[in-house]
């Protein structure tokens, strides 16, 4: 008898440090023998779905083992394996808490389809989420959840969303450019320490209806003179932003061509009103 062979009865019937040596065995067919094992645990089980070499088979007979059927750690560590049928790990998703749903978001070893049926979950239940569960989903899930989350939440939501490590000034710009984001979230981007000092960022909230003119009037100073040009000629850049960004342009002894109906006097009353 090979030892392949004699591990493989022994983990029909091993227990205790004999069963945990035999689930650690890199052969697929033990560890199939292993988590047959009436003398299995939940701690042994779940130590079995963590492993990257467990078989699918494996996976799966864990899943409906009538043992565990009340083990939450369990099925988080089933859904979070790559290698768990995919109808098992769909039917599972629905036991697990939010927040581990967000983690499994920005889990790339979980493959994109049950990551988007995630999404689209934790998407659905956004609306009736208490302020505190959404503040705290942002830390965790991906950048479209983030994304989601800045579009419906409060001053906390929009803060904690700020902070995200998923999110990038690609996102940002988004939202910004988005005609549907809130005010609030538009207000708090250009007065973030961190993304209001981003080049992009800043070009965006110019043309941006929501930004506060305080911080487009800064911006508009620190812009490149062909950007102020464009932005200047740009129709969806605020009527009430065009007199500053003219202003700035004849600072620079540039040349702007005013439209025909087009007059700007910026007294300064009106600069001390931004301050």
């Amino acid at each position: 008898m090979t030892r392949v062979e004699e591990r493989l009865i022994a983990a029909h019937t091993a227990h205790g440090e004999e069963l945990w040596e035999l689930i650690r065995d890199p052969h697929p067919e033990v560890i199939l023998n292993a988590s047959l094992n009436k003398n299995l645990t939940e701690e042994m089980a779940v130590f079995i779905a963590k492993k990257k070499n467990t078989p699918s088979e494996v996976l799966g007979f864990l899943a409906n083992d009538i043992r565990f059927k009340d083990s939450y750690k369990l099925k988080l560590a089933i859904c979070k394996n790559p290698k768990s049928p995919q109808k098992i790990t769909i039917s599972l998703l629905k036991f697990l808490r939010i927040f581990d749903l967000g983690d499994m978001t920005r889990d790339q070893n979980i493959p994109i389809n049950i990551r988007q049926k995630i999404e689209y979950s934790i998407s659905e239940k956004i609306p009736s989420l208490p302020s505190g569960n959404k503040a705290a989903l942002a830390k965790r899930a991906n950048s479209n959840i983030v994304m989601s989350l800045m579009e419906r939440g409060d001053r906390s939501v929009i803060s904690k969303c700020l902070e995200s490590p998923a999110i990038t000034e690609g996102h940002i710009c988004k939202i910004i450019n988005k005609k549907t984001s809130k005010p609030l979230a538009i207000k708090m981007i250009a007065e973030d320490p961190k993304w209001s000092l981003r080049y992009s960022i800043r070009f965006a909230l110019i043309r941006n209806y929501h930004a506060p003119m305080k911080q487009v009037t800064e911006f508009i100073t620190s812009m490149k003179t062909a950007d102020l040009k464009e932005l200047y000629s740009d129709e969806s850049v605020p009527k009430s932003t065009k007199p500053f960004i003219f202003r700035e342009l004849l600072e620079r002894d540039e040349t702007v061509h005013i439209g025909e109906h087009e007059t700007y006097e910026l007294s300064e009353d009106e600069d001390q009103s931004l301050l």
